[in-house]
């Protein structure tokens, strides 16, 4: 290895010290106005991206009653488990986990406003079903 010489590129210290003082501007061949229209597009991109929001999301207030119901799935081999399910007025089904006590009543009419979390129960098969994250509940 030379003296003076830096090992990775071959370039000399020296010059390597001068380039990294040179404003970024001075370096791109492209003129400041364009650089700086780049920078804002993509600001602005990942902003307008930041603030969506994903449908599932929404909390739903449904219009006609939800009815409350217990669900026994098995668990294994000699186990049965039970959870707590809103089935809609159209027929669709959500598992409720965080559905309050005071609400825990099988066939019980309620109006119910709550978010779908996209997600599935993790517990063997468990009921399959979508959970959904209660926001309000009152009864019918």
């Amino acid at each position: 290895m030379q003296p003076g010489r830096n090992f990775l590129t071959g370039l000399p210290f020296i010059e390597l010290t001068a380039l990294q003082s040179v404003p970024i501007f001075q370096v791109m061949s492209l003129p400041r106005n364009i650089i700086a229209s780049y920078i804002l597009l993509l600001l602005s991109s990942l902003t307008l991206l930041s603030c969506q929001k994903s449908e599932t999301d929404a909390p739903v207030l449904t219009a006609d009653p939800a009815l409350v119901q217990t669900w026994r799935y098995p668990c294994g081999p000699a186990c049965d488990a039970s959870a707590w399910v809103l089935v809609m007025q159209n027929g669709i089904a959500y598992e409720a986990p965080n559905l309050p006590t005071d609400f825990q009543i099988d066939d019980q009419p309620v109006s119910v406003q709550y978010r779908r979390t996209g997600k599935k129960s993790t517990f063997n098969p468990g009921t399959g079903l979508e959970i959904i994250s209660i926001v309000a509940i009152r009864p019918r």
